[in-house]
This record gives C-alpha cells, sequence and structure tokens, in this order.
C-alpha cells in the first residue's frame, strides 16, 4: 500500500472511531444503570486518548483537521460534563 493511501486509509478509520465513540453517548441509556453510566463515561475517556494517539502521525487535510477537532470538542464537552478528566 503507498503511504499517500495508507494515511487517508487511516484517516477515514479514525473519523469513524470517532463518530462511534460519540454514537456510544447518544445512543446510550444510562439513566437507568450507574454502572453502565460509568463504563460508557470511562469508553468515552480511553476513546479520546487513543485517538489522539493515532491522530499524531496522520497528515490531514483542512477539512478533515476541522472535522477531526469538532469531534474532539464534542467529547471533551461530555467528558467535562461528567466531571471526567482527560
Amino acid at each position: 500500500m503507498h503511504v499517500d493511501d495508507w494515511n487517508h486509509t487511516s484517516v477515514l478509520a479514525l473519523m469513524a472511531d470517532a463518530d462511534r465513540a460519540l454514537a456510544l453517548i447518544v445512543f446510550d441509556d444510562t439513566s437507568s444503570d450507574r454502572t453502565a453510566a460509568q463504563s460508557t463515561i470511562d469508553n468515552l475517556r480511553k476513546s479520546y486518548v487513543d485517538l489522539i494517539r493515532r491522530r499524531g502521525p496522520l497528515i490531514m487535510s483542512e477539512g478533515e483537521l476541522i472535522a477531526f477537532q469538532t469531534k474532539m470538542d464534542r467529547m471533551r464537552a461530555c467528558l467535562r460534563f461528567f466531571g471526567t478528566p482527560f
């Protein structure tokens, strides 16, 4: 696989994983189970850290960078809301 193809594929995977992490917050009904809520928040925090790590070596277009940063901002806002350090 050519480096440009690898980078593009990796960027797409990174964005998809960020979307999946955010979807957990939207679709998880945490109001009835405190343990499930904490697990969801813990998974979001781990995903956040993993996405930051994976972002490092990638080359992104301006549009991709803005989209990624928007997703990360939403994750940070959720984590702050639940009082979780990241």
